[in-house]
């Protein structure tokens, strides 16, 4: 089984907790509109981290790190994003772009949500320096094989 840490939408911040609510994961990913190189360099105390950029990330972020990236965890492939406008329009960009995936993680509406769409789960964890129509939030994506499940946690700054 793998632990994974999800996190988006920091714009340079990192509440306290998010160290305790990630303290046993196995990697953490971000989803983008880090905020500053800082954010990445304190979550890789936690442990390993996976990041994309965002639409109000600069440089250096933006010069070192992809706008889309994808990474096999036990037996699924995840695509990392940052702005996912639709899940229709999303899965037709990915058959563009010749590759698949099982999930999709993504962020940029500061909102906690996951949905399903053509058998792609498509999971937002929120924000955490910035959440809008609910609370601070990360996720843990916990994939046992092909099994996935997903665990909003409310951040309390």
């Amino acid at each position: 089984m793998m632990k994974i840490g999800l996190i988006s939408d920091t714009h340079g911040f990192i509440p306290t907790p998010v160290f305790d609510i990630f303290k046993e994961v196995d990697l953490i990913i971000h989803a983008g509109d880090i905020g500053h190189e800082n954010v990445l360099t304190e979550l890789r105390t936690i442990a390993p981290v996976k990041a994309v950029y965002g639409n109000v990330d600069g440089f250096p972020l933006v010069g070192r790190l992809s706008r889309i990236d994808f990474l096999k965890a036990e037996e699924r492939i995840l695509c990392v994003t940052h702005i996912v406008n639709s899940p229709k329009a999303f899965a037709y960009e990915l058959f563009k772009l010749n590759r698949s995936a099982h999930i999709v993680i993504f962020g940029h509406t500061h909102r906690a949500e996951v949905k399903e769409y053509n058998n792609i789960m498509f999971v937002n964890p929120g924000s955490v320096s910035l959440p809008r129509g609910g609370g601070a939030s990360v996720a843990i994506l916990d994939i046992s094989g092909k099994h996935a499940e997903v665990r909003f946690r409310e951040v309390k700054k």
